[in-house]
């Protein structure tokens, strides 16, 4: 029995992006007092500063009978300032099938096996992203001394510094008394810095506000970012050097429809790695072609 097409698409689900929902956290704890705007002077950015992101792309759902494996592919890449210019660290790009015994060659295109993580298209999809995942602290580990920025939550210690940026709120991590403050805030300015915990890993969190066009109508959620670096060394000097960071890198709606949030060198970067991955209509009809059962 022989692989089949099944789908070249998974159905997504509609969400909303929006502050912080659901019930109070269950627990808080403030790493800074009085809770209050801060703000911070100036502060030259350190070198290397590299911004690290990962792509993840659904191809195809296959069959083998009643077994299913999801076809993928999973891209990682930095984008490294150092000596007054920005250039490209070299990317990684993989194709992997998850829930596939062996390796499977389509065509020209060529799918390792991994592992789901978990059971059904959920595990499925779950294990396309721990492979984007694993792609990204592989390349990571290439990327020695100065500050790294991660798109996403930090999801293990380097040697250096790190920090996360999150740009959608789904968690809610300050009581409703402290979420006050997040509508407050002005471009510039961060909340006090809070504790959080997450798979073992204790981290210093705190919000801030990037700047933003004075055209359009916003919600006040707009140009919020959440940031985490972990609770290790000079955090509260992170926190202030963020203010110098992210808000001199925010993006334009004109050029971003994720403005301010989708950093300039992130949005760079992701178009990189979308041009690596190949275009998804020609590896779907490679794909039609040699397992549609045409």
């Amino acid at each position: 029995m022989a692989w089949r097409l099944y789908a070249l698409e998974l159905p997504l689900r509609e969400v909303e992006e929006a502050l912080p929902q659901g019930s109070e956290p269950e627990a808080f704890h403030p790493l800074e007092e009085p809770w209050e705007a801060k703000a911070a002077p100036p502060t030259p950015w350190p070198e290397p500063l590299c911004f690290l992101d990962g792509r993840e792309r659904v191809e195809a759902l296959v069959a083998e009978g009643s077994r299913l494996a999801l076809l993928g592919c999973v891209a990682a890449g930095a984008a490294v300032w150092e000596g007054g210019r920005m250039r490209l660290h070299a990317p990684l790009v993989r194709r992997v099938g998850v829930g596939l015994e062996g390796p499977l060659s389509v065509g020209e295109l060529a799918y390792g096996a991994v592992p789901p993580v978990g059971e059904g298209l959920e595990g499925l999809q779950e294990g396309l992203r721990q492979a984007r995942a694993g792609l990204e602290r592989e390349l990571a580990k290439g990327l020695v001394g100065g500050l790294l920025v991660v798109d996403g939550p930090v999801r293990w210690v380097r040697e250096g510094p790190v920090l996360g940026y999150i740009k959608t709120h789904w968690a809610r991590y300050l009581p409703r008394e402290q979420e006050g403050l997040l509508r407050r805030l002005v471009p510039g300015e961060r909340t006090p810095l809070f504790r959080v915990r997450r798979k073992g890993m204790e981290l210093a969190s705190w919000y801030l506000r990037l700047p933003l066009a004075p055209e359009g109508v916003r919600p006040p959620e707009s140009g919020l970012l959440r940031v985490e670096t972990p609770l290790l060394g000079d955090f509260r000097a992170l926190a202030d050097l963020s203010l110098s960071l992210f808000p001199a890198l925010a993006s334009h709606p004109l050029k971003d429809p994720r403005a301010p949030q989708n950093l300039l060198p992130v949005g760079g970067l992701e178009r990189e790695l979308a041009r690596r991955m190949g275009s998804r209509e020609v590896v779907g009809r490679i794909l039609a072609r040699y397992l549609g059962g045409g």
